[in-house]
């Protein structure tokens, strides 16, 4: 290789690590500036005690206004939903309704110092709804799946969205 064909390979090589490291550093500038999420919902989610017999399966939630935020949890159905869930100044009352696969069960508020006032729903996973969603595929291992759709395990899904967050 000639002399010249190896100061133009030098020459792209530094000219694409520069590239590199300057899209790195946008990237991380523009990860300071956006909005870090639903900060009160996840302080109040972080206060609200849980059945010990039920575990945390994943989160989601935030939608377009990245404001609201809920955590899902798999546990025994015989439990009444009133009974699974309390946190600070937490007042729940029975609701119906469903959105797409699940089944509005409880519906109220919350607060706390750090959080403020917060709207909370219990929403539970329609067990019925055959084949699973990709979300529980993924959450749920195959005898859990098989659980929840013989009633035996529910899936539910603790909602907050808290008027801090919003803003």
């Amino acid at each position: 290789m000639s002399q010249r064909n190896r100061v133009w390979i030098a020459i792209a090589c530094v000219a694409a690590g520069s590239l590199i490291v300057g899209l790195l550093g946008c990237i991380g500038t523009l990860v300071l500036l956006l909005p870090d999420g639903p900060k009160r919902a996840r302080e109040y989610l972080s206060q609200v005690q849980v059945d010990p017999a039920y575990r945390r399966i994943g989160e989601g939630g935030q939608g377009n206004c990245n404001c609201n935020l809920e955590y899902f949890y798999v546990g025994p159905s015989q439990v009444e939903p009133a009974q699974v869930f309390s946190g600070p100044a937490l007042t729940l009352q029975p609701t119906d309704g469903s959105i797409a696969i699940w089944d509005r069960l409880l519906e109220g508020e919350g607060a706390s110092e750090a959080s403020g006032s917060c709207r909370v729903v219990v929403y539970r996973y329609q067990r019925d709804r055959e084949p699973f969603d990709e979300w529980t595929l993924k959450k749920l291992s195959t005898d859990e799946r098989a659980l929840v759709a013989s009633g035996r395990l529910v899936v539910f899904s603790l909602y907050a969205s808290c008027q801090r967050d919003y803003g």
